[in-house]
């Protein structure tokens, strides 16, 4: 097979920071989803894309190699907007569904000039203020609305229902695990978030998947999906 030039992290739906447990855990997730496939001929192809991303990252040497063979000036790595243009760049500032540096501005309405996901954060600190379950901080609403569920910005779309929402975090029913520390982006009708999955935990024939969200856009603040007071 041929040297892999896509993003390896991407295709194990990871973060590039992710620690060496939780690429195992996508990998494993990844492998256990392709062998319960219908398709009796299943996937080779995607099935050695997976192997080869994963004993790359697994390695630390190889995974350093590879973080260092990224390392290029942002200009060749942001992708022109319509017109030719330039999308306004900030420092440490990235859509994170798919990567491209965000705008200087960011409202209620903003939204990501490569794969259109909402760019207003939620009011959240993933890294210091990880929110417990069953101590919340804001209440969560009971759903059962069917949503598309993104996994990738190039990758196909798959079908969820929604079973609670809060300002703060989502959960949700996959017919298919969703990798642990990926970010996905959610659509519904009234609704556009992006949301960190922190855990997945088989729930009879589906998963069930918790996040936090990163981003967000309602058409209200609230209402029938979510509400807003804390």
């Amino acid at each position: 097979m041929a040297q892999e030039r896509r993003n390896l992290y991407r295709i194990l739906f990871v973060q590039p920071e992710a620690p060496p447990e939780m690429i195992t855990a996508a990998y494993r997730c990844l492998m256990a989803q392709l062998r319960n496939d219908p398709d009796p001929g299943g996937n080779p192809e995607k099935a050695a894309r997976i192997n080869q991303a994963y004993q790359i990252l697994r390695d630390p040497a190889r995974r350093r190699a590879y973080d260092n063979s990224r390392r290029r000036p942002l200009s060749t790595r942001i992708r022109p907007a319509e017109g030719g243009s330039r999308a306004p760049r900030t420092a440490g500032r990235v859509c994170p569904f798919c990567g491209l540096e965000v705008p200087q501005r960011v409202d209620r309405d903003t939204r990501c000039l490569r794969c259109a996901s909402p760019l207003e954060p939620v009011a959240y600190d993933l890294a210091t203020h990880r929110e417990p379950f069953g101590r919340r901080s804001a209440p969560r609403v009971e759903k059962n609305c069917r949503v598309t569920v993104h996994t990738a910005p190039d990758g196909a779309p798959i079908s969820a229902v929604l079973r609670d929402l809060s300002v703060t975090g989502v959960g949700l029913n996959t017919a298919a695990p969703v990798p642990v520390g990926s970010n996905i982006r959610i659509e519904a009708i009234g609704m556009d978030v992006i949301a960190h999955v922190i855990k997945v935990q088989p729930n009879q024939r589906t998963y069930l998947v918790r996040g936090v969200l990163l981003t967000a856009l309602y058409n209200r603040k609230s209402g029938m999906l979510v509400s807003a007071s804390p």
